[in-house]
């Protein structure tokens, strides 16, 4: 595996103050989200793989008060960032994302497929946009409340949140994992990783922080028993196919190494308002091919225990997903996403074995174009979109890809 060598993240301060530039452009275009103060965002079920076995997940968005860092510029993938009209009483009265989770963990709908399915909900997902632990993004009171109620749920045997590591200070897990003390309920908390590479996760991505953040905070949650999860992006803006190949192979035997005990590895897609959907229009950023993602599968296949592959089940839902550009009258992409269905159950990269089709050639051939250097590259692509962003207007979801309020989502994710 070739490694990727981009520099010190102090030689793109130049590139990096455009990027953030032309992100909090694109962030004042969009305006807040109407939601109703006791009902979530959004409810879906999926199968997923709990410590091998299959297992019936509900996750759950409550209303979002808008992500802290997305306020700074945010990162340049991310479509939840602007929150809810409702950010204030959603702050200062905890009851409003109490009732949210009440409201969906209690609708007839998810116990109709509980019961139809003979499953206990065994797995629940509680997402908000933003980090779970930030009291201002999330009421305290709120936040206790909510996972006190969740482990109390007949047949839950893991809950999961998400946060930024600086949030996660030894008080806050020590908190965290008082509530579940006695439970016999995991908590797990994901954290964005995305990517080893310093440049790539900071400028390409503009997540700012440090491994050493990641790896601190690892160490923090694994004392308190609480297991720590990494999102791992595949193909973040201006990198090339091959590229990005390496850095999610690299990053996911990174975050193996540290400790984490499960790695959502997510393609990236595309969501309006975003600096890679503004790429996209200037025609210098395009989904990840669905041949990555089993190359990337197949080269982790070593760590195929904690290895699961996500990217569909996105909030709000993106204009884009990672997909074969396939011209075959039967095109590939269905069977391709069964057969990742089928991985995450198994983690068995075997299910890629006889999966074949023309537009692969496409693909390698993709995989071998270079570009210029990764500075001249980014300033190169910035200056495409300096040219459109002030009459920047998003296209449509197509109708195709919209999936109602409440999904029920059949197959085996992870």
């Amino acid at each position: 595996m070739k490694e990727l060598d981009f520099g010190k993240k102090t030689d793109y301060n130049i590139e990096l103050a455009r990027i953030v530039d032309s992100v909090k452009k694109l962030r004042n275009l969009k305006a807040g989200k109407y939601t109703l103060w006791n009902e979530a965002a959004e409810w879906h079920m999926k199968y997923s793989n709990l410590r091998g076995v299959s297992s019936l997940t509900l996750t759950i968005t409550l209303s979002p008060t808008g992500c802290d860092w997305a306020r700074q510029g945010g990162c340049t993938m991310c479509g939840e960032f602007e929150g809810a009209f409702k950010k204030n009483d959603l702050l200062h009265n905890p009851q409003f994302h109490i009732a949210q989770f009440v409201s969906a963990v209690s609708n007839p709908k998810v116990w109709e497929t509980s019961k139809s399915e003979n499953k206990s909900i065994s797995w629940i997902r509680i997402n908000q946009e933003g980090n779970y632990t930030n009291p201002h993004e999330m009421n305290i009171e709120a936040q206790d409340k909510i996972l006190q109620l969740a482990i109390r749920l007949k047949g839950v045997k893991r809950v999961t949140i998400e946060s930024r590591p600086q949030y996660l200070s030894e008080k806050v897990v020590s908190h965290l994992a008082e509530i579940f003390r006695d439970s016999n309920v995991e908590l797990e908390i994901g954290m964005g990783l995305e990517a080893e590479n310093d440049v790539i996760r900071n400028i390409c991505i503009n997540k700012q922080g440090t491994k050493q953040q990641f790896i601190d905070t690892v160490n923090l949650l694994k004392r308190y028993n609480i297991l720590p999860l990494a999102y791992i992006i595949l193909k973040p803006p201006f990198l090339t196919e091959q590229e990005a190949i390496d850095e999610a192979v690299a990053t996911a035997h990174f975050a193996a190494k540290i400790g984490f005990s499960r790695i959502s590895f997510e393609p990236m897609s595309i969501h309006q308002y975003t600096l890679v959907d503004l790429l996209k229009e200037t025609g210098d950023y395009s989904p990840p091919w669905l041949w990555s993602v089993i190359e990337v599968a197949k080269r982790c296949s070593d760590i195929s225990s904690i290895f699961g592959i996500g990217g569909v089940g996105y909030y709000p839902i993106p204009s884009e997903y990672t997909h074969n550009f396939c011209t075959e009258k039967k095109d590939c992409n269905k069977r391709i996403i069964e057969a990742i269905k089928k991985y995450n159950t198994s983690r068995s990269i075997s299910v890629f074995k006889n999966i074949d089709c023309s537009c692969k050639g496409y693909w390698l051939q993709e995989c071998l174009k270079e570009d210029c250097a990764l500075k001249d590259r980014i300033n190169r692509q910035l200056d495409n979109v300096d040219r459109i962003i002030d009459n920047y207007s998003p296209a449509p979801i197509p109708i195709n890809s919209l999936v109602r309020r409440q999904r029920i989502i059949a197959g085996n994710s992870q």
